[in-house]
């Protein structure tokens, strides 16, 4: 930027003294004498800005850095910069008239969610009623399963009820080749509200098994590549480690095994054969693998609850 330009930009400078600059020492001496006073004023002016310049941006960073925000824990709603969605029983309703089947079979599961709202949970068996005859097998079920909720009938295979009084179950059940929806949903003093999501890499429910005193409910999940075990006491909200991996580590240890856990945290591992022993013992079959599948080990595994036990047999 050349010089005269520098000083436009700087602002509050005479234009005759930005003139003047320009012819400097191309005039007599007395206009070299009256030029210099002037310049000693542009310096002076130019000494000034600055000073103020800079005590105005380093007040403005004090000021910043005073007011930093102080976050200790961002929620995943926090993040998102407004209200999460609410639950909408109107756009599942319009989607039952949409023929289109994927949409009919989101929304018949969806409106179970009305629960809560006696109005909302009125309309939705009303809507609910012609569907129980779907020439889809997979509407006509969940139709029956969201009747049998809505309506309080709770005869439903599908539904658990536990010792507490309480009721859990999911919803899209057996959607996949894999399992169901991995969220548990609870009633409890009629009111409905989700429970329990597992963590990643489940995504899918595959099982669900209560102890035989209906205080503990034992959960198979899946990924596409493998299968994991958890107890929830679902009164207490206490949930025991993951089990299958718990037991591939420690017979993978015990024989000296390849055990390093992969980042996904798949192991390509599943259980089979759950039964309660007790009403705090739970036993399973397990396939182990090691070593990239190469290797696979069968054992036998119980888990005491209550102890936090666990006892790994080799199965020859």
């Amino acid at each position: 930027m050349k010089r005269e330009d520098l000083y436009k930009e700087i602002g509050q400078i005479d234009e005759e003294l930005i003139a003047a600059a320009e012819h400097s020492g191309v005039r007599g001496r007395d206009r070299r004498h009256r030029f210099s006073k002037r310049w000693i004023a542009l310096v002076a002016c130019l000494v000034v800005y600055s000073s103020t310049s800079t005590v105005l941006l380093a007040t403005e960073y004090t000021r910043n850095k005073t007011e930093e925000p102080y976050i200790r824990y961002l929620t995943a709603e926090e993040m998102e910069l407004a209200p999460p969605a609410q639950y909408e029983a109107d756009k599942f309703l319009k989607a039952l008239a949409s023929g289109n089947d994927e949409y009919v079979y989101i929304a018949v599961n969806r409106l179970v969610e009305s629960f809560n709202d006696p109005q909302a949970r009125e309309l939705a068996l009303q809507k609910l009623q012609p569907f129980l005859t779907s020439d889809s097998a997979k509407i006509a079920e969940s139709a029956a399963f969201a009747t049998d909720i809505l309506s309080k009938s709770y005869q439903s295979p599908y539904l658990y009820k536990m010792a507490d009084g309480s009721i859990v179950f999911a919803l899209f059940n057996n959607y996949s080749d894999y399992g169901t929806q991995n969220v548990l949903w609870r009633i409890q003093d009629d009111v409905l509200e989700p429970y329990f999501s597992f963590a990643a890499p489940s995504m899918y429910i595959k099982k669900i098994l209560p102890s035989p005193d209906r205080k503990l409910l034992a959960v198979v999940t899946s990924s596409n590549k493998s299968e994991f075990v958890q107890i929830l006491d679902v009164e207490k909200g206490t949930i025991s480690p993951e089990l299958v991996e718990s037991a591939r580590i420690r017979h993978g240890a015990q024989r000296k095994l390849d055990t390093w856990t992969r980042s996904d945290h798949e192991n390509y591992s599943y259980p089979s054969q759950l039964m309660w022993k007790d009403n705090d013992t739970l036993a399973f079959e397990g396939s182990l693998a090691y070593d990239d599948t190469a290797v696979i080990e069968n054992v036998s595994v119980t888990y005491r609850f209550k102890d936090k036990v666990m006892e790994v047999q080799p199965v020859k």
